[in-house]
């Protein structure tokens, strides 16, 4: 089912995101920082990951405690193996449902604008059935990855990249730095959810061709 603590942190950066698109002068710093690191300067971009990193963790850290406490389950103050095993599985079901309730919102408002532009209109029946459509390809998509990600190999490369001082005892401290971190890096970072987006929208472009062409909506 969906965890509403990992539903807030998707939350948190979907907030983030409207925060970005309306900072114009962030925007350009990113730009400058991206063209920089084209020409062989990566500082700057490498200063701003790092400070978007630290922000990240600030604005997640009462629920990264909130599940370090539901998860140590023997209350040792290490995090075992199958206790993370155990997180990785809520959050991919959790990002499952997140994931494609925004795929499907933002390619229904990317295809209505397309056909405003066109001078055309969308009937009620044909958006239904479109986002029908959408929401069963972006299901079956977001399946594969689930299941592509909850495996042991993935948890334990995520045990691997918190386990900082390589003791293979996983610390409260450890987790609170690196969970975030872990994320990004072995399970699912901003373009992987682009290409997943790509795909969705793929994979639906025929049947939304001929809910248009269909008179029988």
């Amino acid at each position: 089912g969906v965890d509403r603590e990992i539903m807030r942190m998707f939350e948190n950066e979907a907030e983030r995101t409207e925060e970005i698109k309306n900072d114009k002068d962030l925007i350009k710093r990113i730009l400058h920082a991206q063209r920089l690191a084209t020409e062989g300067d990566t500082s700057q971009l490498e200063s701003m990951r790092k400070e978007e990193a630290e922000r990240k963790l600030k604005s997640n850290s009462q629920i990264l405690d909130v599940l370090w406490c539901r998860f140590d389950e023997d209350r040792n103050g290490n995090m075992d193996h199958d206790e993370l095993f155990t997180i990785l599985n809520v959050y991919l079901r959790t990002a499952k449902f997140w994931l494609s309730r925004t795929i499907v919102t933002a390619t229904m408002r990317r295809l209505k604008a397309e056909i405003k532009q066109s001078n055309k209109e969308i009937s009620a029946g044909q958006e239904k059935h479109i986002k029908l459509v959408l929401e069963g390809h972006a299901n079956t998509i977001l399946e594969e990855w689930v299941k592509e990600k909850a495996s042991v190999d993935v948890s334990k490369k995520m045990y691997d990249t918190m386990d900082k001082n390589k003791d293979d005892r996983l610390e409260k401290k450890e987790f609170m730095a690196e969970f975030m971190n872990a994320l990004d890096r072995d399970v699912c970072c901003s373009e992987r959810s682009r290409v997943i987006a790509k795909r969705v929208a793929k994979a639906s472009k025929k049947e939304i061709a001929w809910i248009f062409k269909s008179n029988s909506v």
